[in-house]
């Protein structure tokens, strides 16, 4: 499954373990135009033959395929040209429930200050004292503060999630509670893979 027009992508450049986010532009017979990235940092990270994984989601899944930089097209925006795989080179990656990272990162929920356990493009866990009430089931709307493991901007993510499951720790007099994103931006998601992403590589570089 192709990923469409104007559909938001995550670029693995394999050969510096960077990470952007970029958009498909055009799908053609044999090439992907997707837009350059804003940082000209970046941008020199892709000269031509450059290998690099293109992530993306569609529904529940996340998809990735290797593909090639093969050139530059000007446009009224400047485009990169990609080449397009064989449909059956594209590999599902797991649900993106499944691709979870320990995280903590800063949480509003119902003007409660929180922080996260862990994080996916699904949803999170977070901790919260006992003396908040949340009930299994419930609808509730947070923001999530996303800070750029690359040094970029911090993200303001709002979303609405409903309460998955409760784990109450009497010893500690604390709640672990999973939470699932029921609405968040599309744009937004992609920011918190790039997120399990980095966090991940880092993870890696660490053992």
């Amino acid at each position: 499954m192709y990923p469409k027009v104007n559909q938001n992508i995550m670029i693995d450049i394999k050969s510096h373990g960077r990470t952007f986010r970029s958009i498909i532009a055009e799908v053609g017979e044999e090439e992907i135009l997707i837009s350059f990235p804003l940082d000209r940092k970046i941008i020199g990270l892709l000269p031509e033959g450059s290998l690099v994984d293109i992530i993306y989601m569609v529904d529940e899944n996340q998809y990735k395929f290797l593909s090639k930089i093969i050139g530059r097209k000007t446009d009224t925006i400047p485009l990169c040209r990609i080449s397009k795989p064989q449909e059956k080179e594209i590999i599902r990656i797991q649900r993106r429930d499944n691709f979870r990272v320990n995280s903590h990162l800063l949480l509003m929920i119902n003007e409660n200050r929180l922080y996260t356990i862990n994080i996916s493009a699904g949803g999170i866990l977070f901790s919260c004292g006992l003396e908040m009430e949340l009930q299994q089931g419930e609808l509730v709307l947070g923001t999530l503060i996303l800070p750029s493991i690359q040094g970029k901007d911090t993200a303001i993510i709002p979303f609405q999630g409903q309460i998955k499951r409760i784990n109450v720790l009497k010893n500690l007099d604390r709640k672990n509670i999973a939470l699932k994103f029921t609405e968040i931006n599309n744009r937004d998601q992609m920011k918190i893979v790039q997120h399990c992403f980095e966090r991940q590589r880092q993870s890696r570089l660490t053992r």
